[in-house]
């Protein structure tokens, strides 16, 4: 009677068991979406427990020497050392433009692509000069689904002094492409 009891019991475990997992209870379960680069995103923007300011052409730009060290190994040197930007917590940049430098900002702090329609080749200069690799690399195919015959000299120049490789090779042959079609080139 016993030995019985216990194979019921193990036949309803089973059982249980298989309900379960034959069942889609687990697609129920709706895991809320990552937030984190829109949370860091509003602690930019709102300036929330900011410990270093950015002047950029004017304009003051609050931001977290961590958040900036992590992203960005030109920022990591100037305040990992004892250089004078981590001594006052301030930074000055004479050569970004203020909106520029907000865009890039904004790529630091979320990762999402800022806005490379109006301002891919002065992005790409920022990206270079602070070494955010992967902005420099959406700024290069952005200015590639831009080449055209007006712009690849200008586009090939600029890829070539911010060490654009990818965009370079693609400017030569777009040229290329150009050279060998003389009817459709324009050059």
């Amino acid at each position: 009677m016993q030995n019985e009891k216990r194979q019921k019991q193990w036949v309803s475990v089973v059982q249980d068991s298989v309900n379960i997992s034959g069942q889609s209870n687990m697609n129920m379960l709706k895991v809320p979406e990552c937030q984190l680069s829109d949370d860091l995103g509003n602690l930019w923007e709102c300036s929330r427990f900011t410990d270093c300011s950015l002047y950029v052409g004017g304009q003051e730009f609050k931001a977290h020497k961590s958040i900036l060290a992590a992203r960005s190994p030109v920022f990591n040197a100037m305040f990992e050392h004892e250089m004078e930007e981590s001594k006052k917590n301030r930074v000055d940049i004479s050569d970004v433009d203020p909106d520029v430098f907000k865009e890039m900002m904004g790529f630091i702090y979320t990762g999402k692509a800022p806005n490379l329609e109006k301002m891919a080749d002065n992005l790409l200069a920022a990206a270079d000069k602070y070494a955010l690799e992967r902005l420099k690399v959406m700024c290069e195919e952005a200015l590639c689904n831009s080449l055209s015959v007006e712009n690849v000299a200008d586009t090939l120049i600029l890829a070539d002094l911010h060490s654009a490789e990818q965009l370079k090779a693609q400017a030569i042959d777009f040229i290329n492409r150009q050279v060998q079609c003389p009817e459709t080139a324009g050059l």
